[in-house]
């Protein structure tokens, strides 16, 4: 599940990291159009984030961390609390690494990044207005907006998105996933930098000498 949360964070930014300020009812229309934009000159970002995931039984697991993300379907999470960890992609393989057990867990990125969402919008192809429906949009305040959308394809791991918007920014520095067993991920995110120059060095992963090295069966 964690390592499916990390893609999905990754195609929402290419979707969804946009100026919102100006949607109302009259032009939402022209708002996709802007985001799509957004999306397609992105090239990167960084932040600090906190996770907060709450299971069917109520109970929460919160973790906190650092992220980067670059196109085309590179990132890396730096887990820092409760415990270290590390979740690296370089477009190709996903990489797990926990380091007291110095494990190593490998994915490949196609099998677990199957969605037709996530796939085309990693490789450029997607669009917003024919992946994701706009399922409704609320204003909470004068500078917050609550904005849900539903993913289109049948295929995909979320079954709602939910983002919460800034408008003094116009950025979306919170948002929510409820997954298909009706577990909700929240994200909160600081600090957010967009087209800095990332190295791919930062996406590459080279395991610990003495490590573990574990192929991982594709999550369902």
């Amino acid at each position: 599940m964690l390592v499916r949360v990390m893609v999905f964070v990754l195609v929402l930014f290419w979707v969804l990291a946009n100026n919102f300020s100006s949607l109302n009812a009259q032009n939402i229309n022209e708002v996709l159009e802007k985001i799509q934009y957004f999306y397609e000159n992105i090239k990167n970002l960084r932040a600090d984030f906190l996770q907060e995931t709450t299971f069917l039984d109520g109970s929460k697991e919160i973790r906190t961390g650092k992220v980067w993300i670059k196109k085309p379907g590179k990132f890396r999470w730096e887990y820092e609390s409760p415990e270290k960890f590390l979740i690296v992609s370089d477009g190709v393989q996903i990489f797990i690494y926990y380091p007291e057990e110095k494990e190593v867990l490998i994915y490949p990125s196609g099998k677990i990044i199957s969605s037709q969402l996530a796939l085309g919008f990693m490789s450029g192809r997607g669009n917003i207005k024919k992946d994701l429906k706009l399922e409704s949009f609320e204003i909470l305040n004068k500078k917050e907006w609550k904005i849900s959308f539903i993913p289109i394809s049948k295929d995909t791991y979320i079954e709602k998105i939910i983002l919460m918007v800034n408008l003094d920014t116009g950025e979306v520095k919170e948002l929510y996933f409820i997954n298909t067993v009706g577990e909700k991920i929240r994200i909160v995110f600081k600090n957010l930098r967009y087209n800095l120059d990332l190295g791919n060095n930062l996406f590459t992963f080279i395991p610990p000498k003495n490590s573990k090295l574990f192929k991982a069966l594709p999550e369902n």
